[in-house]
Formats: structure tokens, C-alpha cells, sequence
């Protein structure tokens, strides 16, 4: 590759960081805390790439000026990159086991340890990790005197939908896709829901109300909750669509 499209490849990527962090859609592959550094990332290889640039027109550069065409194919993807923003990953991911489920962290004793209590209010938006990490080692038993509410992305798991955690078939699961870094080490979480659900399509997302089911998440199923509900209503999908 001559020097002109290394320098073009250099501008591009820098480019395509500087989007996708200015425009939020970094969202989708990478986590919140890494926004400043993308930025920094981008700013730097722009400056790089703009110096190489006026450097070789001032000195007249003329690398491998015959090395061919062909090696312009290289700036496809990066193109697309600026052009074509990929969808945030969702049912789809799951049904095809792209991520796997999550592992909730017990207590380090292996028991069930006594939670802080819920935020007030009538039904209060909790994380669904923290709802399923609730439901699977809390022993205050908050869980079972109020409803709460968590948000997520619809999953059939009927007819050829995606099976529940412990391998039945049946109605709907509530699902997110948690990331620790980014998209790479994608990670499923999911609960079970209960009680009587309009059919709505797979990535639907919406609000759910209800109660959890006592002692439903057990190791047979994952630690997979099961969400009694009281309302549901579908919502936009978030900007921040990984747990």
C-alpha cells in the first residue's frame, strides 16, 4: 500500500472513532466509560493522519506509485464503518446463541446474604442483573412483599422461539445483553414472564411491572427468575441498549 492510501486509511479509521463517539452510537459496541478514550483515539489519529498527509504533499512524495488499484478495496469496510451504523445486538443474538447467558455472583459465603432495600416507591426500575441477583440470593424477602419493574427486550420462547434456561418452551422471557468491555464479551441475562402477555414480537421492548414468583430462580434454571405481570407496555428502545 503507497503512502497516499496509508494515510487515507489512517484519516478514515480516526474518522469513524470521531463519529461514533460524538454520535452516541458507540453505544453499541463498547461501554459508556470508554467514551473519552474513543474521543482522545480519534482526535489522535486524525492529527497523525493530517500531518503524514501535508508532509508528503510539501516533500513531494511519490511512493509506489504503480503498486496497483486493487489496495483501495482496503478502505471498503472503513467507508461502511462511516456510513452504515449496525444494529445493537438483541433477540436475534440470543436465539442463535451468539451471547450466553450470564453467570450471576453469589455471596462469597455460597448462601443467601440480606440485601439493602429497595428503592421507595410503588414499583420501582431496577436492573434486571440486580433483580436477578435479588431473586436468587437475598434472603430480606423484599422481593416477595412488592412489585418492581425492569426493562428489556422481548424473547418468544413458544413453537420455534428461543428455549428458556431450563430447556422448556412457553410464552415469553424479558431479556438484555450485558457487556464488560465491549460486544466481544457480550452476555445474556434473562427472566421468565408470567401470567397473561399479549403476543408481541422478538425485540420488542417494553416496561414490565410485576411480582417475582418466590424461590423461581433455582440452579435448574440458571437462577432464572420468573416475573409475575401486572403491566406491560412497550417503549422505545434505550440509547444505553446493554445492561
Amino acid at each position: 500500500m503507497n503512502r497516499a492510501a496509508q494515510n487515507f486509511v489512517l484519516l478514515l479509521i480516526g474518522a469513524a472513532v470521531l463519529k461514533i463517539a460524538l454520535d452516541g452510537t458507540f453505544l453499541r459496541y463498547v461501554r459508556p466509560g470508554l467514551h473519552p478514550y474513543l474521543v482522545a483515539s480519534g482526535v489522535v489519529l486524525v492529527l497523525l493522519a493530517a500531518v503524514a498527509i501535508v508532509r508528503d504533499i510539501r516533500g513531494r512524495e511519490e511512493h509506489d506509485h504503480h503498486s496497483g488499484r486493487s489496495q483501495w478495496l482496503l478502505l471498503a469496510p472503513i467507508t461502511a464503518l462511516l456510513i452504515v451504523v449496525p444494529p445493537a445486538l438483541g433477540a436475534s443474538s440470543v436465539q442463535s446463541g451468539a451471547t450466553t447467558q450470564a453467570a450471576i455472583a453469589g455471596p462469597a459465603s455460597g448462601g443467601k446474604v440480606r440485601f439493602a432495600p429497595l428503592p421507595a416507591g410503588e414499583a420501582p426500575t431496577i436492573r434486571m442483573y440486580d433483580l436477578i441477583d435479588r431473586a436468587a440470593y437475598d434472603s430480606s424477602g423484599e422481593l416477595d412483599r412488592r412489585e418492581i419493574t425492569v426493562l428489556g427486550f422481548v424473547i418468544r420462547t413458544d413453537e420455534d422461539g428461543s428455549a428458556r434456561t431450563d430447556g422448556s418452551r412457553g410464552g415469553f422471557d424479558l431479556a438484555r445483553v450485558v457487556i464488560t468491555c465491549c460486544v466481544a464479551d457480550a452476555q445474556t441475562l434473562r427472566i421468565h414472564l408470567g401470567g397473561a402477555i399479549d403476543s408481541l414480537p422478538d425485540d420488542t421492548w417494553v416496561s414490565v411491572r410485576g411480582k417475582v414468583v418466590p424461590d423461581s430462580a433455582t440452579p435448574a434454571n440458571n437462577m432464572t427468575p420468573t416475573l409475575t405481570v401486572t403491566r406491560l407496555q412497550t417503549i422505545p428502545a434505550p440509547a444505553r441498549v446493554y445492561g
